[in-house]
């Protein structure tokens, strides 16, 4: 057992993914979940939403936060457990918002309302659109971004001049969905830097129009990836490569919205404003995971919704 010890002065941030003002949020801290008397305290946030606590002593080897939103809130309340090793350093919490603005792209301005257990709920017999490894949101190794792409010729059914020019269209139309340079054509796949290239093929035996498989480690770190195409024919339709696309930015399937990552439909939608909410959200998550100090995401705004 524990016995109780002595802390410094408790320092913490809330980090609004939005980048607004913070307002209608504070911090319950609960030091100690066997004592009753004295273990809890309700800390007041700025609207930077820096907050702080006196020192005080407790027992166990971690404590529990609660960030409790009014209904007011811009933002989603959520519930985590850090480590008491970690309160020497100052404890960086990630709020989600409820609504998110399009930051850019083709639907630059666009409000969508986000729902954290949606992004993480898993499609019947598939996964989830935000994929996850431990705590941390999956997505390119750092840097890597735009993605090399080799489209292969040299190979069993080979992809035409016709082919690649369907594919690099319906990718650029991605790209500008999303409003990022993504992609990048290749043509080898000998690794470049930390990453492989994505290798794309035809493959006339697979199962469905295509697949796409990618790697990565514990960190949610995607290092390699390669995409399969039935034949030509898929190639030419836009909403089969940008559904497999988005699955090579690291995105999974949803029924949760309408969304270019459908499952069992026979429409091949396009990229949605709802997809493009999503993902710019999971991409400023998996950012800010890259910060060592940051706690909470998704799955923490989950428990609480």
């Amino acid at each position: 057992m524990v016995g109780p010890i002595a802390l410094a002065l408790l320092t913490g941030r809330l980090i609004a993914l939005d980048s607004q003002p913070i307002s209608g949020v504070q911090v319950i801290v609960r030091w100690n979940e066997q004592s009753v008397l004295g273990s809890v305290d309700t800390l007041q946030v700025d609207s930077a939403g820096r907050f702080g606590e006196l020192p005080r002593e407790m027992s166990g080897d971690s404590v529990s936060f609660v960030i409790d939103a009014s209904y007011s809130s811009r933002y989603d309340a959520a519930r985590l457990v850090v480590s008491r090793d970690r309160l020497a350093d100052e404890i960086r919490i990630l709020l989600v918002p409820k609504r998110w603005t399009i930051r850019r792209g083709r639907f630059a301005g666009s409000e969508v309302s986000i729902d954290p257990t949606a992004a993480l709920r898993r499609a019947p017999d598939f996964g989830s659109f935000g994929r996850v490894s431990g705590a941390h949101v999956v997505g390119w190794m750092p840097g890597s971004v735009p993605i090399p792409i080799v489209l292969r010729h040299d190979d069993g059914s080979r992809i035409t001049a016709s082919d690649s020019l369907a594919f690099w269209n319906a990718a650029r139309d991605v790209e500008q969905a999303l409003g990022d340079r993504l992609f990048l054509p290749s043509s080898d796949t000998t690794m470049r830097g930390r990453i492989y290239p994505v290798d794309v093929r035809l493959d006339r035996k697979i199962p469905g129009s295509g697949i796409t498989f990618i790697t990565w480690d514990a960190g949610g770190n995607i290092f390699e990836g390669s995409v399969r195409f039935r034949g030509s024919f898929e190639m030419h339709i836009a909403g089969i490569v940008q559904h497999e696309l988005m699955h090579v930015l690291g995105f999974g399937h949803t029924t949760a919205w309408p969304s270019a990552m459908e499952t069992r439909t026979s429409r091949a939608p396009l990229v949605t404003a709802d997809d493009v909410a999503y993902a710019q959200l999971l991409m400023v998550v998996r950012e800010w995971q890259q910060d060592p100090l940051v706690v909470g995401g998704l799955s923490e705004a989950r428990a609480t919704n």
